[in-house]
């Protein structure tokens, strides 16, 4: 579905009284521009362009939550994008997992929506790794999981290759399966653990 459509089944779903969404006005050109230059990452920088189809998003929205019970996903808006990066996404400098290992980084990722709503996990954008057309994949990242999404500092490498692979190609296939999970008369089986450790609906 283009993301056009995957808000307008949210919106029916809402109307039906399935789920419950928060939506704003849409984004600026300001606020697309403050997401893009505004992060603030805890060494080195992070450089990205927002992809087309999260650009398409946010001409409809600066800001979405979307809930089914106790289960919810929310895009942030420009005001709360960096502090998300740096609370659960971007990690310390000079951080290793002990001894002498090499130092390990996650500032080619950027978090765009909180995946659950105790606020642990995050929907993110690997902005190092665009397709022909500018999207990015989205990963899917919890503060908690042992052998997360890092990379080495030195040399870029994964620290571990087997969490390379994406959850979702782009951000329009991403809002396609939220919205067909949060309307579906049955969601899918994934869908009680959004927002857990090692959750990995995409594989």
């Amino acid at each position: 579905m283009s993301i056009h459509e995957s808000l307008a089944v949210l919106r029916l779903a809402s109307e039906a009284g399935t789920v419950s969404i928060t939506a704003s006005e849409p984004a600026s050109a300001e606020a697309v521009h403050d997401r893009e230059t505004g992060l603030k990452p805890h060494f080195g920088t992070v450089d990205w362009t927002a992809p087309p189809s999260y650009r398409a998003f946010l001409a409809e929205h600066n800001a979405f939550s979307c809930a089914r019970e106790h289960i919810e996903f929310v895009v942030v808006g420009d005001d709360a994008i960096a502090e998300l990066n740096s609370e659960l996404v971007h990690m310390p400098e000079h951080v290793g997992r002990g001894g002498e290992a090499p130092w390990l980084s996650t500032n080619h990722l950027v978090g765009f929506a909180l995946a659950d709503a105790a606020g642990e996990a995050v929907w993110c954008f690997d902005v190092t790794q665009p397709d022909a057309g500018g999207e990015y994949p989205v990963h899917y990242h919890h503060q908690d999981d042992q052998n997360g999404l890092a990379r080495y500092v030195e040399g870029g490498d994964w620290e571990d290759l087997t969490n390379s692979a994406p959850d979702f190609p782009t951000f329009a296939d991403w809002l396609d399966a939220m919205a067909d999970a949060f309307t579906a008369p049955e969601p899918p089986g994934w869908f009680q653990d959004l927002g857990a450790p090692g959750f990995y609906p995409g594989r």
